[in-house]
């Protein structure tokens, strides 16, 4: 019998500019990595030989670096001679610039399953590539989740005939071990802690509040972004509307009533959109633009800022539907767009906002957009579907089988606000009119382990999330005389 493959999600979170969870996935038989989840066909992996041209500090530890050349030695994988080389540009929302990739094929284990000669794209050479002109090491790669009416790669090389390397989904679909050739994922979110969801040939109908968007082809495809708004979801406002629109074209005249066309990716860390958009957004927020990054810092000294952070409002995603008059809106906290970036990024870890300017390829909703977004494909079907997600109150998993031919996946009836209960704050009138710091109900307990560099090519344990910007150098200086007292105390 058939069944969903549920995928293992790390127990760390990764990247210099999230932290974001990460699926688990073991390589030729004992190679354990992270990875986000997102890539349409090739999974794109960074290797060992990716640190040995980043000796100083490599990042890409923190997540495990493929070593190809102990597949061989184990007989799980190999290049076979595949002259295909993809670019090293497997995110949408920002530019990776270097050497191309080189295509492999070998063992992959996720879920307590086993798919032979996956197909992998190995970076060995490629950067990020920010404004400022800099290039910074990569720290995680993007796991394939398959593509529209495909169920492996086939590649040609100088000795043979074609070499055939599997897509994930189409590997299990084609083994009768899941019912169609599918996938479904939530990302969830590091603080407040919300645990990720993803399956092949399955989906959790609890991931899915509200109107679904459906589509065709591609996930990544663009589609129609008609607009951007601010929300206030309860309490009083810390702005002087309650709700407003209209951010997405202002002061730009090439921007219509129709909107832009962007792409949904979960291999790309922001919110990558026009200039003149995150400006928009930035007038208001206590927010400086940073011109290197192209990010915006939250001026975290700014009584604004705890106030609109910890709020129970959202930025509001408008997305035209099935007719020119209907639209369906996915939601997204201030809670999750209180991210922070580290190093190599920054010196010291800084909060920020995660609209991006550019360079990047195409306007696009990455991981910071994921965090409350639903993302599945049936790719028999050539369907794919786009929905609101819940908050941190998540029902037990509600999963259902995706068949064959099913064009179509079913919401939950579970209420969206009361997902977020407890992890945001409804503001009161003087919360609002003074400038006291607001704080949020969620303990600092409830914050996901956030992995740091070493010098080992395996998963780190991870540390805790840094400590929240709430706490005042006076705070630290007690806890540091309470902790140095305590083992003391136990040396005694």
């Amino acid at each position: 019998a058939t069944a969903p493959v549920a995928a293992t999600w790390s127990a760390d979170t990764f990247g210099p500019d999230g932290p974001w969870p990460a699926i688990e996935v073991t390589l030729s038989e004992k190679q354990k990595i992270a990875m986000y989840p997102g890539r349409e066909y090739q999974s794109f992996l960074l290797t060992s030989d990716y640190c040995n041209q980043n000796r100083s500090l490599c990042y890409a530890n923190q997540a495990g670096l493929y070593n190809e050349a102990e597949s061989q030695v184990d007989n799980t994988g190999s290049t076979g001679q595949i002259q295909y080389q993809s670019g090293p540009d497997y995110m949408l929302g920002l530019d990776v610039k270097g050497e191309k990739t080189t295509s492999w094929v070998d063992t992959v284990s996720l879920g307590g399953q086993t798919i032979e000669s996956v197909s992998l794209a190995l970076l060995n050479g490629s950067y990020m590539a920010y404004p400022n002109g800099e290039w910074y090491p990569l720290s995680v790669g993007c796991l394939g989740v398959g593509a529209p009416d495909t169920v492996n790669q086939s590649f040609s090389n100088n000795i043979g005939p074609l070499i055939n390397a599997s897509l994930i989904p189409g590997y299990l679909w084609e083994h009768k071990t899941i019912a169609s050739n599918s996938f479904s994922m939530h990302i969830g979110s590091a603080n407040p802690r919300m645990p990720g969801s993803f399956y092949f040939g399955g989906y959790d109908q609890n991931r899915i509040v509200g109107d679904i968007l459906t589509y065709q082809d591609d996930y990544t495809k663009e589609i129609t972004l008609r607009d951007i708004g601010i929300k206030v979801i309860d309490g009083s406002s810390p702005w002087e509307f309650e709700s407003l629109r209209g951010f997405l074209a202002s002061g730009n005249s090439s921007i219509t009533s129709g909107g832009i066309q962007a792409s949904i990716d979960g291999c790309s860390p922001y919110l990558s959109l026009p200039r003149s958009t995150c400006d928009a957004l930035a007038n208001n927020l206590p927010v400086t633009y940073n011109e290197g990054l192209g990010l915006y810092y939250w001026n975290t000294n700014d009584p604004k800022y705890t106030q609109i952070v910890n709020s129970a409002s959202a930025l509001e995603f408008v997305f035209a539907a099935g007719s020119n008059t209907q639209n369906v809106s996915i939601l997204v906290p201030f809670r999750h767009l209180n991210l922070t970036l580290t190093a190599p990024l920054v010196d010291s870890p800084t909060q920020y906002f995660p609209c991006y300017t550019g360079p990047f390829r195409q306007y696009t909703l990455g991981r910071a957009f994921l965090q409350d977004a639903f993302v599945g494909a049936n790719w028999g079907t050539k369907s794919w579907w786009l929905a609101q997600a819940p908050g941190p109150n998540v029902p037990s998993p509600s999963v259902v089988e995706l068949a064959d031919g099913d064009s179509t996946i079913r919401s939950s009836s579970n209420d969206w606000k009361e997902s977020w209960s407890g992890s945001w704050t409804a503001l009161t009138p003087d919360q609002v009119d003074s400038s006291a710091t607001v704080s949020v109900p969620s303990a600092p307990s409830e914050t996901l382990s956030q992995s740091t560099p070493n010098s080992s090519s395996s998963l780190s344990t991870g540390a805790q999330a840094g400590i929240g910007v709430g706490v005042g150098i006076a705070g630290l200086a007690i806890i540091g005389a309470i902790v140095f007292f305590f083992l003391r105390r136990r040396k005694a």
